[in-house]
């Protein structure tokens, strides 16, 4: 994978069934979902199709609401620069998260906002007006209201009579956000205490297998990508969690047919999540909610630790945030030629998994199953599918996304 900021045929605002316009998709999503969370039985009663050890995803976190959720590449957010206003300004980030219009933006200090994407006034999104360079807050475009990005609250109306109190309703909900590994991160907790819990546990650093940050560690470049696709978020977790894929479907840039071979995955436990190896040194790790961990191939000699958040911003739509840490080729971001070529190589691999991800989702939209039958290699996916089930699976009034902004 390589640098996001050459992907042209990916959107990098919200895609067209996202947020608001997600609602008229309300049957067509919820017949995805049952088909996503449907297997044959003989998928559904072990965990460890194959293999003699069984692990569980019951330590893993039912509530995914009230979790950090990559939003978007800290380079991304807009920052409000003094004397740009009106046409000059800047527009903020639209992002849709768990279905959640939100809007996205640096004020005037370089602190990063979210806000949902409606005005309080007459329910314009915010994310269509710009960010005023002078004030730091986001200005509607309908009536030039300013909200601050801290509280959410409107600090300006150039309609209102000199003497007149802005009205106390007049509020945007704002959501709590971080920073870690040069990744913006967007807190969907209820917004009563939310800021109390989001901030007892921040989003876990980019690490090594010795616990060592890979951010700024010595040797290492990383490369960023972050790109909007139409292919439900738990299709790509699956595809980025199945090794024997490679050979197939990423022939001709990092696969290779004679590459394949019998293939046991050895699962283990972790903290946040479950870890599945093929082979000593290698693994592949899932961290709830729905995020993906690569380590290197080649331990001690060409080290790259490949983390992917996959962020769902509606059912059958996802955001990817990647990061790839390496110790090799690292002259390659030096020379912007051969740095273009990387990553127009990576671009090829996004879009051999996308080709064969959009094609089994429409075969699921026809009401084919998520699993039919599975093998030994298959129970690391097929762990994080059931996994699935029990949370992002659920679209009732108890599942986690969002209904519309009257709940």
């Amino acid at each position: 994978y390589g640098d996001h900021r050459d992907l042209h045929s990916f959107p990098t605002r919200r895609l067209p069934i996202c947020g608001i316009n997600s609602l008229w998709h309300t049957s067509h999503r919820r017949h995805l979902s049952t088909q996503l969370g449907t297997s044959h039985p003989m998928v559904e009663e072990s965990e460890g199709t194959g293999s003699s050890q069984r692990v569980s995803h019951a330590h893993l976190p039912s509530d995914v609401r009230r979790q950090w959720y990559a939003a978007a590449l800290s380079a991304d957010l807009p920052k409000a620069e003094l004397g740009k206003v009106g046409e000059k300004a800047l527009f903020p980030l639209a992002v849709s998260i768990l279905g959640d219009p939100v809007v996205l933006w640096r004020d005037g200090f370089g602190k990063a906002c979210c806000l949902a994407d409606k005005c309080p006034h007459r329910s314009a999104p915010l994310s269509m007006g710009k960010v005023n360079g002078d004030t730091g807050a986001i200005e509607c475009i309908y009536h030039g209201w300013q909200l601050d990005g801290g509280s959410g609250k409107v600090t300006h109306i150039p309609a209102l009579i000199s003497g007149k109190a802005i009205p106390s309703n007049a509020a945007s909900r704002a959501y709590p956000v971080c920073e870690q590994n040069n990744v913006v991160y967007v807190w969907m907790g209820p917004e009563k205490d939310a800021t109390t819990e989001a901030f007892c546990d921040l989003p876990p650093q980019d690490i090594d297998d010795d616990g060592m940050p890979l951010l700024g560690k010595a040797g290492y470049v990383c490369q960023y990508m972050c790109v909007d696709l139409p292919i439900d978020h738990s299709l790509m977790i699956e595809n980025l969690l199945d090794p024997a894929h490679i050979p197939f479907a990423h022939e001709g840039t990092i696969g290779k047919r004679a590459m394949a071979a019998p293939l046991e995955m050895k699962l283990t436990k972790t903290t946040r999540g479950i870890r599945g190896s093929v082979k000593e040194g290698y693994s592949l790790g899932f961290e709830a909610p729905c995020n993906v961990l690569h380590t290197p191939p080649k331990p001690g000699k060409m080290d790259m630790w490949q983390y992917v958040n996959c962020t769902p911003t509606a059912p059958g739509q996802m955001r990817m945030v990647y990061r790839a840490y390496r110790n090799f080729g690292t002259f390659l971001d030096k020379i912007p030629p051969l740095r273009r070529l990387l990553t127009r190589v990576s671009q090829k691999i996004v879009f051999q998994d996308y080709n064969l991800l959009i094609g089994q989702q429409q075969r699921l939209r026809e009401k084919a199953l998520a699993w039919n039958c599975a093998i030994q290699v298959d129970s690391l996916p097929l762990v994080y599918r059931n996994y699935w089930k029990r949370t992002f699976g659920k679209t009732g009034q108890d599942g986690p996304w969002w209904r519309g902004w009257d709940g």
